[in-house]
Formats: C-alpha cells, structure tokens, sequence
C-alpha cells in the first residue's frame, strides 16, 4: 500500500501535528468522562471502543503515512480501527464491575495485545507490494521497517520523556521562587494530555526525517546482534549438555521452566534481529555456519521441557488466563523453532534464507490469533471458567476451595456467571459457601465499596470441629461476631471457612474465643473476650514470619487444645492514668 520512503510533504506534516493535537483532546474527554463520572463512563464497552479509535487510528497515520500513501491505506486504517473499536467493545462487554482494578486488569491485556497487533499490521502494510498481477509481502523490506519502526518509536518514546521532564524541572525550578502557575498550569490533564500527544508525534517526525541516522542505528543492532547471537546458541548448547548430568528436576523445584522460555524469546528475537538479510551477511566463516545451524536445530528440546513444565501446572491447576497466555505464546514459539528445524534439516546450512517465507507466515497467523483472543473465538476468560468449573465436577477441586476472588475479579462477566451457577448447584446444601459467593457478588455490584451485607450471616461460616460445637457458643459472642464482620472487618465473608476455638488466656473460668479465617494464601486472627459482661475484640498473630504451612500445623494444634500460655514479659507502665504497653 506504502512504500517505506519516510518524507512527508507540509501538508501532511501539519496534518499529522493537528491528528495528535486531536487525540490529545479526545484523551482528555475521556479521562474527564472517567473523573466525573460522565454517562460515557458506565459503559465499559463504549469506553473501550472509544480508546481504540483514539489511539489506533492516530497511531496507524503518524507511523505510517508517507508521500506515496494511497487512498488505499486511509481506507484501511479506517476499516481496521473500526473492527478494533468492535473488538473493544466486545471486551469491555465482559467486565463485571467498573472497579478501577477491573478497568486497569482488562485494559492493560487489551491495550498490550493491540499494541503488538496495531504494529504488526503497520508493518506487514509497509511491507506490502500491490502490482497489477497479485499482492505480495517484501520479507527483506518487512524486517527493514520492523527495525525502522523499534527505532523511531524509541527514540520518539526518549524525547517525549526528556520534554516532559524539562516542563516539570520548569513548574519546580518557578514553584521553588513562589511561583506556582507552571506548577498548576503542567500538571493540569487538559495540558499534559495533547502536550504528549504533540510531543511524541513531532519526536516521530523528526527522527523520520533522518533517515540516515535511523539507518546507522539499525546497522549497529544487527552487528550486536550477530555478535550476541553465537553466545546465546552456545549457552543453551552448554545448559543441555549440563541437563543430561542433572536431569530435569531442580528446573521444576527451582522454577527454571520460565528462564528457560526466556532464554528460548531472546534467541528467537536476536536471530531475526541479526538475519536481516539471506546473503552473506550471516556469518563469513563456514564452521561457525555449521555451529550456529546445530545449536538452532536442538532448540525444539527447550520447547519440549518448557512445555512440559507448563502442562505439569495446567494438569495440577487447571487453566487460568495466565496459563492460557502462556500457552498461546508458547505454542507460537514452538511452531517457530520447529519450522526453522525443519528449514535446516531440508536446506541444511543455507536454511536462514528461508526465514522470510517462514516468518511472514506465521506473522499474519499470530495477527489472526491475537485479533480472536479479544473476540469471542478465542475468549480466555471463557475458557478458564469452563475448565474451572470442570476442575470442580470432576473433583480436582474441592467446592470449598474455589477462589471466588479469581472468579468475580479476573473473568468478569463469564466468571460472575459462573459464581451464581455454582450458588444455584451447592447454595441450599452449603451455606457457608452461599454466604461467600453472596458477599462476593455484592462487592462486585457496588464498586465504591460498602457492599449491602445486612442480609449475611458470617455464622454460616463457622466449622464445628470435635473440641467445640456452634451450640455451645455463647448467643451474645455469636451477635457480637456477626456485629464484627458486618461493620469492622467485611472481608470476612470473602474468608473460605472460620474456625472458633476456645482458649483459656488468663487462667480462671471464664473463656475466651479465637476466630480463624482462612484465606487463600492466609489466615487472619481474631480474639473475643469479655470485659464487664460485654464481648469485645483484638487482633492476633504469629510472630514468626508468615508461612501457610507452618500457621496450618498451628491452627491443628489449637483445635486440639494443645497449647500452653506465658506471662507477658513486660509488664504495663501506668502514668497519670494512661497505659503505656510493650508490644
């Protein structure tokens, strides 16, 4: 559609300035509609698609108009941020609650995915040669605008860093004489919003229209990365030869599965970066061809334990998203090194120039896969409460167990959905766990906090053990319980259960009480006693640092009643009627 000539006639110059000046703008409105709560605001959906437009339609024009643009391309750009409006849509369709973590979760995956993608796509458009007879991907024009395209965005993303700074040294440098408007005027979002804006599209212009230097930057990059290229084959070379001594058991005890993955990214990335061009350029000396070809044709072993490492988590867990994207990008990587394997075993050491065919391929693949996942083709919040839940039927997972937080928080919509089936299935013969996905559906729908819990009983939650039964326990600690939960301490209807033990402290008749809720990864304590007939509260803990491990056996110990107690060390210091305590 473009060719990758850089030059930009006035006209376009101006044009390209007054498209950032008005994204900035946009930008503001939006965050406005944030801050202020507009009706744009309560729809996640419409947030979404109208952030797409912002940034994608500008970002498509800035980086990749040049003079010999054709109408072509604006049509493209157009249609294409269009379907990324729908896609953002779509997933600001599946947020649950427009919590600021919600909004931040699924942003920032979105905003990372669109990212790669919008690039990709600018790209493979540069790249793209459309004659008369059929349309064609220049693989060496691709990986030349790739570097181009890293290059500027660098240094573009450095200047508009530095101007911002020097406007903040200016508002700091007047503030510190008593003079405060720059300090108002700088931070003000209707300034630094289309000062940004500007500012990173005159530092994109700029470097542009120094072709030469962007040039000799990426002449460097490919030099260093021939020069990095034979140390990092070599040391996965020498990890493997040590793996045959060691075996793969210290990677699994020590969590060497994700050096590994990215040991197998930086090679990958370094080996494109370096072969950017199929002829002589490679390595001038046939032994390190030879060295170079046999340290890439092992790689596939990498893949393997990585992906077996990976599935020992997905066979024990479960899916989640983060699993799900890790088996995304690895499935990527493996496809990768498994057709460089198969270039070389066909071409032997001339395969390098077959990357081309082999990357531009699965490039366009990885666009298409990266455009499903933010569809409802390839959902991952969709796919991670399918295999949840049949974690759950099948028995894996204990009912009681469930993180309710994953399920309402991290997969929106799919999740709460999953929640209120999971209270249809157990909610009359578990009420304890009806009491947890109510009080979690109510912090969903209220998303300034204070969730309506008048209705809960946190009682539902206490386990008898064998020591102390729920009709032994006095009604007025049951109420002041209830009391606490409701108005000091709400997060204890998130806890899975809560155990009440009884504990002598002081040594007489009457009992005091400790509450244990568990959490998923901790517990938290909470002491009930009397003073003057009325139950009151303290928090506890333990004073070694926490483990859940250990705090399991000592929470078994105390159920059983096997503990002992010790007269503080310090006593208490009375002055003037106040109470000074050692803690």
């Amino acid at each position: 559609m473009i060719s990758n000539h850089s030059e930009l006639t006035k006209i376009q110059y101006k044009s390209l300035l007054l498209i950032a000046l008005l994204q900035g703008l946009t930008l503001l409105l939006l965050h406005q509609a944030l801050e202020f709560k507009w009706v744009i605001a309560e729809s996640p959906a419409v947030l979404f698609a109208c952030y797409s437009v912002a940034i994608i339609f500008p970002t498509l024009s800035i980086y990749g108009i040049t003079q010999q643009t054709t109408r072509k391309y604006y049509w493209f750009i157009s249609l294409f941020t269009l379907f990324c409006a729908a896609l953002g849509a779509y997933t600001g369709s599946q947020i649950s609650s427009l919590s600021s973590d919600s909004l931040g979760m699924y942003s920032f995956t979105y905003g990372l995915v669109m990212t790669v993608v919008v690039f990709k796509v600018l790209l493979f458009s540069q790249a793209l040669i459309d004659d008369s007879k059929k349309c064609s991907i220049d693989y060496s024009l691709l990986i030349q605008c790739a570097c181009h395209l890293f290059i500027t965005l660098f240094f573009a993303a450095l200047f508009t860093l530095v101007m911002w700074l020097i406007l903040m040294l200016w508002a700091e440098l007047f503030a510190a004489i008593n003079i405060t408007v720059f300090q108002r005027l700088f931070y003000e979002p209707w300034f630094f919003y289309p000062m940004l804006t500007l500012s990173h599209t005159l530092g994109v212009l700029k470097v542009r229209d120094n072709a030469s230097v962007v040039n000799t930057v990426n002449r460097l990059i490919q030099v260093l990365s021939l020069a990095l290229l034979p140390l990092l084959v070599m040391l996965s070379s020498l990890f493997l030869v040590a793996l045959l001594f060691q075996g793969l058991q210290p990677i699994w005890d020590n969590g060497g599965s994700a050096l590994i993955f990215t040991l197998l990214i930086a090679i990958l990335l370094t080996l494109n970066t370096a072969l950017q061009s199929s002829e002589g350029q490679l390595l001038k000396h046939h032994w390190t061809r030879i060295a170079l070809t046999l340290g890439v044709i092992f790689l596939p072993v990498y893949v393997a334990i990585s992906g077996y490492g990976l599935y020992q988590r997905i066979e024990q867990y479960g899916l989640s998203v983060d699993r799900l994207w890790a088996i995304f990008i690895w499935t990527f990587v493996a496809v990768y090194f498994f057709c460089y394997s198969a270039a070389i075993i066909k071409y032997k050491v001339k395969w390098y120039a077959y990357l081309g065919n082999i990357n531009t391929k699965l490039g366009l693949t990885l666009v298409a896969a990266l455009l499903a996942t933010q569809s409802p083709l390839l959902d991952f919040r969709k796919l991670s409460v399918s295999s949840q839940l049949a974690q759950i039927e099948s028995g894996h997972i204990d009912i009681n167990d469930v993180d309710l937080d994953y399920l309402a928080f991290n997969l929106g919509r799919p999740g709460n959905e999953a929640l209120k089936r999971l209270q249809q299935e157990y909610g009359n013969t578990n009420p304890a766990l009806n009491t947890r996905i109510e009080a979690v559906l109510n912090r969903v729908t209220n998303i300034y906090g204070n969730p309506n819990i008048e209705q809960l009983d946190v009682t539902t939650l206490l386990q008898p053990n064998a020591y102390l039964s729920i009709e032994q326990l006095p009604l007025t600690l049951l109420s002041r319980i209830q009391s606490y939960a409701k108005h000091t301490n709400t997060h204890l209807f998130n806890s899975k259960k809560l155990d009440i033990i009884a504990v002598d402290i002081h040594g007489d008749t009457q009992k005091e009480y400790i509450l244990i809720a568990h959490f998923e990864y901790y517990f938290e304590y909470v002491l009930f006693y009397q003073l003057d007939g009325n139950w009151l509260e303290k928090s506890m803990d333990i004073t070694h640092s926490r483990n859940p491990f250990i705090e399991k056996h000592v929470i078994d110990a105390l159920i059983k009643q096997q503990y002992t107690t010790q007269e503080p060390k310090f006593k208490d210091i009375i002055v003037n009627g106040e109470t000074m305590q050692v803690r």
